[in-house]
């Protein structure tokens, strides 16, 4: 009942912007609702690669590898009084197919409108959709959160997001899947040969890369997040003794129900 109200709401609010005169709806519009699947027992499988420090290493990074379900369980009310879906995370080794295999691990909430599209990550809340999703849409997904300089999430500070390639493909793995839309989040750094890399290793450089991938009637089926500084020790040990701090993660989907 609630997606029929939903769905009547928007076609009244198009029909209203249409009688008005404004700007037609195109192609490249569409509900937010359409890129999830929030409904009870409906999960997604991933492969979740996990970007942490070397113990003991100034330097290098690791990457650890396991599957991750993320599972639909109800929706609840969240701390704003909104109506908000509860998901359940669980992980298992990146090589099973024991289902008594999944562990639980992390509860995130989405909060889905007719306006934007929620999501509270570890008491985090991110704006990661708003309508309309149309290419070169462009908004401050992080507003609700507390990126003071120097603090541990000034990394999170001033990320503008957007949209790109509505209604197009996309392949986490091999194989495509359609009718996706992009939200690049973040792509800033100074002084980075790639995404893991400094140019120079005599010069202080950071990176902080952020996108993820929605397709309709799926919802997330990518995303890709990295983020480091490095501190060039001069004088100093070589490289890759030099100071570096971050992490990040990649979740590619493999399946879903």
């Amino acid at each position: 009942m609630q997606k029929s109200i939903g769905f009547f709401l928007v076609v009244l609010v198009l029909m209203g912007m249409s009688s008005c005169g404004k700007e037609s709806v195109t192609m490249e519009d569409g509900t937010l609702e359409a890129y999830f699947n929030l409904q009870p027992g409906k999960y997604t499988i991933y492969q979740l690669d996990s970007l942490v420090k070397v113990p003991l290493n100034d330097t290098a990074f690791t990457t650890r590898s396991y599957q991750a379900k993320d599972l639909v369980d109800t929706l609840i009310t969240d701390n704003l009084g909104h109506p908000s879906w509860r998901i359940f995370r669980y992980l298992r080794p990146l090589d099973s197919n024991n289902e008594s295999d999944w562990e639980p691990s992390d509860t995130y909430y989405i909060t889905l409108s007719r306006s934007d599209v929620e999501v509270v990550e570890n008491n985090l809340r991110f704006q990661k959709m708003i309508y309309p999703i149309k290419e070169n849409v462009y908004w401050y997904g992080n507003t609700h959160i507390n990126t003071t300089p120097g603090g541990p999430l000034d990394y999170l500070d001033a990320w503008e997001y957007s949209y790109s390639q509505v209604g197009g493909s996309y392949a986490p793995f091999e194989t495509p899947v359609e009718n996706t839309v992009t939200v690049l989040q973040t792509d800033i750094g100074s002084g980075f040969a790639d995404n893991y890399n400094p140019i120079d290793i005599d010069q202080d450089a950071y990176r902080t890369y952020s996108v993820e991938v929605y397709a309709k009637n799926i919802g997330l089926i990518y995303k890709n997040l990295v983020y480091w500084n490095y501190l060039a020790r001069t004088p100093g040990p070589p490289y890759p003794y030099g100071y570096k701090n971050g992490g990040g993660i990649t979740l590619r989907m493999i399946s879903h129900n």
